[in-house]
């Protein structure tokens, strides 16, 4: 079963996002690990990465990312182009699982500036 959702919010925290999930896989975190090495509750992360919930990186949490990364200054952790537009309308579809229980797949369709 496969849904589409859109969702508005910011091109700044959609980048930041999709960022830090990057800076994640690369480093060999598990959501949940890196949840731990920031002091946040275990699900803080898979929230923050789900496009269903509405959970972003406050500017407190860029902080705890940039020690859990291991960077001495929080512009190492914000090392990605500046947004080219201010709000984004983003359309995403996500693939279930055979009982429609949990999304095992999610792909950005479209993103348009507002």
């Amino acid at each position: 079963m496969t849904k589409q959702i859109i969702f508005e919010t910011t091109q700044f925290d959609f980048d930041v996002i999709n960022h830090v999930k990057h800076l994640r896989k690369s480093k060999g975190y598990t959501q949940d690990e890196l949840s731990l090495k920031m002091g946040v509750t275990k699900s803080f992360v898979s929230n923050v990465e789900s496009y269903t919930q509405r959970h972003k990186y406050a500017t407190r949490h860029l902080t705890l990312l940039a020690k859990a990364f291991g960077f001495k200054n929080i512009s190492d952790l914000l090392r990605f182009p500046t947004p080219e537009y201010d709000k984004i309308k983003v359309t995403v579809e996500q693939t279930y699982n055979e009982t429609a229980t949990k999304v095992i797949k999610s792909e950005v369709l479209k993103i348009e500036p507002i």
